[in-house]
């Protein structure tokens, strides 16, 4: 009798089907975990709906898996950010909307929170939802099942009467009354990377939003410089349940600001050696001016509980372009937080940009590019004399659309798109077959080279634990000992372009890239 119930509690369970637009090209394999889609299940799952994630590397045939879940679902979700994410999400609106016509699709992430409008304005997107969804898209599912008012409910815009209406304001919510992530909706076996941490890495966020202004980033606009985190308990106790519950070694924490309560942060870090949990952590991101104010005992008790590497955008070596940007940070802490996290025995992954919009004249923009070039890698020369075991990320400035910047570079000439397809693109690498440059005109074809060959290239090879990391990778035997003579020759090769700073004619370069996207080595 009672297994006569549960069937039919599970027979009429209302379902709700999702999708995690992969956010590169299909021939570049990913396999991350759907922090977004499982935020936004936890109140649904609580609330005894039958949640179904899809991704590509979750399922053999996710188009096939989307088209059955979908037929009795009360909606479809996309969360996606600006790029192939809504190439990928478009397709799947598509077929799902040629399938099932009826079916509300209802759009969320990034891109959406920045352009509502435009992004409701496709035949193939009826609701969106503006910031985090963990509050949002639960209320707009219940207002579909019961024919409720969508624009009332905060973050949710939707198409009414031929034009597009908003509710109020989506502001940041307390994480703490918000019930655990369900990571049983998805094989968490796939979502496991490893990493430069440890072989079993799983993702995790620990807080939302950033209260800082930098000129390039949409957190101001989306989150209005909010800022909320989980208690440091509830992140101690589930990080040993996801330790425990499946083997891992190692947690990358990816929230867009790990440190902004640096007593959080202590409390994380002792409350790890208290309970004994022996893994290895990592987290993005971490501001500089910030950190270097961290007291020693802080320092030491990151180091003790397993802390080894921070991401932090530290952007230029250019005072000039630091202030452009609103960085609100001085050249000089740059070489102080290195000292620390070098003394500390955590390495550093130095996030940099070049290409600001400094000019509406191309030549007079492009002779400031090269002038950030010159003092980025002066900086960064200095930066591996204090330790050559740090990573460093070189980034062309692509404005992003709602960011401070981004209206600069459209009044100095910029094109954008103006069509949720339009931005599909928008976001790709030359090697994925767009090439960035013809989006700006103020960073010329060879400086948009040379910032990636630096970045994958010279850089990549130039770090220490890249080695290691790359060979477990490769198959042992002859694959692994063709990739052991090549690596060398490519780190020979990458050294001496770096130490006389000779980066014309770059055929080992092309040779490099070559390897990297048909060799399927990495």
């Amino acid at each position: 009798m009672d297994a006569d119930r549960l069937r039919s509690k599970i027979m009429l369970m209302k379902k709700v089907t999702l999708f995690f637009p992969t956010p590169f090209p299909y021939h570049r394999p990913y396999h991350g975990m759907p922090l977004a889609l499982l935020a936004i299940s936890r109140l649904l799952v609580r609330d005894g709906y039958d949640v179904r994630i899809i991704a590509r590397h979750l399922f053999k045939d996710a188009e096939q898996e989307v088209l059955e879940q979908a037929k009795d679902s009360v909606c479809l979700g996309i969360s996606a950010m600006t790029g192939f994410q809504i190439q990928d999400g478009l397709r799947i609106s598509r077929l799902v909307r040629e399938r099932y016509p009826k079916l509300p699709i209802v759009w969320g992430g990034w891109h959406p929170s920045i352009l509502p409008g435009e992004t409701a304005h496709d035949p193939h997107v009826d609701v969106i939802v503006r910031g985090y969804g963990d509050r949002a898209f639960p209320e707009v599912v219940k207002a579909l099942e019961q024919g409720g008012d969508l624009s009332s409910i905060p973050g949710v815009g939707c198409k009414k009467d031929g034009r597009f209406v908003e509710g109020p304001v989506n502001r940041l919510m307390d994480l703490n009354d918000l019930p655990p992530v369900p990571y049983h909706l998805v094989d968490i076996e796939k979502c496991i990377w490893d990493t430069e941490l440890g072989r079993r890495t799983l993702t995790y966020i620990s807080s939302y939003g950033c209260p800082h202004r930098c000129g390039f980033c949409v957190e101001p606009v989306v989150n209005l410089r909010g800022w909320k985190a989980f208690d440091a308990e509830r992140v101690v106790d589930e990080w040993a349940y996801l330790v425990k519950k499946y083997n891992l070694d190692s947690i990358g924490v990816i929230d867009s600001n790990f440190f902004v309560d640096k007593r959080r942060a202590f409390d994380i870090a002792t409350g790890l050696l208290k309970r004994n949990l022996k893994i290895q952590w990592g987290c993005a991101n971490g501001r500089v001016p910030h950190l270097v104010k961290f007291e020693p005992e802080v320092w030491e008790a990151l180091e003790k509980s397993g802390c080894k590497t921070i991401l932090t955008g530290s952007e230029s070596g250019s005072q000039e372009a630091l202030d452009l940007i609103q960085k609100d940070m001085d050249v000089d802490q740059i070489a102080t937080f290195t000292e620390l996290c070098t003394k500390y025995h955590i390495k550093v992954f130095f996030s940099f940009l070049v290409g600001l919009p400094w000019s509406n004249d191309a030549a007079k923009n492009r002779q400031a590019v090269a002038a950030e070039f010159s003092s980025t890698l002066s900086l960064i020369d200095s930066l591996l004399k204090i330790s050559p075991r740090h990573r460093f990320m070189y980034y062309m400035f692509l404005p992003y659309p709602g960011a401070p910047l981004y209206d600069k570079a459209v009044s100095l000439g910029l094109k954008v798109p103006n069509s949720l397809e339009g931005w599909s693109n928008y976001l790709l690498s030359p090697d994925d077959g767009f090439n960035v440059v013809t989006k700006q005109k103020w960073m010329s074809p060879q400086q948009a080279r040379l910032t990636a060959m630096l970045t994958q290239y010279i850089f990549g090879l130039m770090d220490p634990d890249t080695y290691e990391t790359l060979r477990n990778t490769v198959t042992p035997g002859i694959k692994r000992t063709i990739f052991s003579i090549a690596f060398k020759i490519g780190l020979a090769m990458a050294t001496l372009r770096w130490k006389f700073k000779f980066f014309g004619f770059p055929i080992d370069y092309w040779v490099f890239t070559q390897i990297y996207k048909y060799g399927k080595l990495f």
